[in-house]
Order: structure tokens, then C-alpha cells, then sequence
């Protein structure tokens, strides 16, 4: 096996990707990735010092992509949020390791810790356009309930296309994601 390619670190995480989007974190560990590159163990930790630090690559990846999605909706605040749950549908796998439990020492990635600053921090200044006039605490009361009924749909969305047989309103809510955030959440 042979270590010394180019791009070998972005390779490496875009094995490990592929494996999460498809799989679940759970299902990617060293032997697959390296196994998958062709390269040594020695090759991947010349470029990651840990496990961690290949999730930290997966999650601010995500969180590149909800970003880069988020330009497109600068002036709609309900397309920001369906953008967002969108990407939990669309991404399961990789939502879940970016907002489940997580076990990552943000002092230890703080560019990563920017980066789940920066996705609240979208709701509060879209907040402050729509509510100019609200005190700070209200702005701050209004984006955590946001931020609970964001990620409450991803989750009810997802488990509904579990059901036998999934009711109507979740697939008219799924099809209809500004429209729904318009008359609830985004009041």
C-alpha cells in the first residue's frame, strides 16, 4: 500500500462520507476507509490524529453544504429553515452526527464551534430583520423555539416515512416546507 498521493486527506473524507451518508457514522472506522483508499493505517494517521478529527471534516462539511444552501433563501427566512430541514431529510445520517449527541470537545475545533455559532447565529439575525423592535431576550426566546421546531420536524418527517402507512399532512408539511414554516414557526 502506498500513502504518498495527492489529496489523500480529502480522499480519506470522502470515503468516510460516502460511508455516513449511506451507512451511519457508526459504520465507518479506519480498516474501511483505509481498505477503500488503498493506503495504510500509517497513511490516514499522517493526516488525522484521531477518529475525531475525520468526524469534525464530516460535520463541518455538512455544515459547508447547509451554508451553501442558505445563500440562495438571504431573503427568505422560511426558505432558510426549509433549506435546513431539508438537509436533515436529504442527510440523515450526517444531521444526526452534526446535532445528536456528541461527544467532541469544541475548545479542541474551533472552527467547528464557529460553525454551529454561525447556524444559530442565521436564525437570530433573521429574526432581528422581521422583529426590529423586539428586545434581545425576546429575539432569543423566539430562535430557540426556531431552532427546537427545526430539528422536531426533521425528526417527525423522518420517523413518519417509517410508518406503514404515513398520514397526508406530514407529506403535504414534507412538499410544502416554506409554506408550513410560514404559517407556524416562522410567524
Amino acid at each position: 500500500m502506498s500513502y504518498h498521493r495527492k489529496n489523500l486527506k480529502e480522499k480519506l473524507i470522502e470515503i468516510a462520507w460516502n460511508i455516513c451518508v449511506a451507512e451511519s457514522w457508526e459504520k465507518v472506522n479506519m480498516r474501511l476507509v483505509t481498505d477503500k483508499a488503498d493506503v495504510s493505517a500509517t497513511a490516514f494517521y499522517r493526516h488525522f490524529k484521531s477518529k475525531t478529527d475525520l468526524k469534525v471534516e464530516l460535520i463541518q462539511r455538512g455544515f459547508q453544504i447547509i451554508q451553501e444552501g442558505m445563500k440562495d433563501v438571504t431573503n427568505n427566512f422560511a426558505g432558510y429553515g426549509a433549506h435546513y430541514i431539508r438537509f436533515g431529510l436529504n442527510y440523515p445520517h450526517i444531521y444526526d452526527l452534526m446535532f445528536g449527541n456528541t461527544d467532541i470537545d469544541m475548545s479542541l475545533y474551533p472552527d467547528l464551534e464557529a460553525l454551529f455559532d454561525s447556524s444559530f447565529m442565521g436564525i437570530i439575525e433573521g429574526l432581528n430583520s422581521f422583529m426590529p423592535d423586539a428586545s434581545d431576550k425576546d429575539i432569543m426566546i423566539k430562535a430557540v423555539n426556531i431552532w427546537a421546531s427545526v430539528h422536531g420536524i426533521v425528526g417527525i418527517l423522518r420517523q413518519s416515512k417509517l410508518q406503514s402507512k404515513r398520514p397526508e399532512t406530514f407529506e403535504w408539511i414534507e412538499n410544502n416546507l416554506e409554506e408550513y414554516l410560514k404559517m407556524t414557526t416562522f410567524k
